[in-house]
């Protein structure tokens, strides 16, 4: 897709976040930088269903939630929409225990409380993927 095509539209972001406050500061932020909150779940089994019916191209993915954690959840969300970019984003910043999220297939890795400039940019760069990716994936099956 041609980045004048792109010109005016803003990324649609999925966040996923077990704790509401944390949910709500994420999507003013995210607003004020320009990006588009389609939705938001509070583990990884709501986020899973939200991505398959809202198809954001952006998930900004929290690890440690309760039912299905970050990590299974990029993997099934990446199983199902390889397209689809997801941004983790925890508070744990010491390399994780069993899995990285490059395992998963996870785009990046951000610590929270990083600047929002960074994640705004994290979040733009996973967006052009995710739309290059989309658009010539379906236009290779045309």
């Amino acid at each position: 897709m041609s980045s004048q095509k792109n010109e005016g539209r803003r990324p649609k972001v999925l966040l996923v976040d077990d704790d509401a406050e944390t949910c709500a500061l994420l999507r003013g932020l995210l607003e004020d930088e320009g990006i588009q909150v389609v939705g938001a779940a509070a583990n990884g089994a709501e986020a899973l269903d939200l991505a398959d019916s809202i198809l954001p191209e952006v998930v900004l993915m929290d690890l440690r939630m309760p039912q299905m954690d970050g990590f299974e959840a990029t993997r099934l969300i990446k199983a199902r929409h390889s397209w689809m970019q997801v941004v983790i984003l925890t508070f744990y910043d010491d390399l994780l225990p069993d899995r990285s999220p490059e395992e998963v297939g996870a785009f990046a890795y951000l610590v929270k409380g990083c600047s929002a400039r960074l994640m705004r940019d994290i979040i733009f760069k996973a967006w052009r993927v995710a739309l290059e990716t989309r658009w010539s994936r379906a236009a290779g099956s045309a």
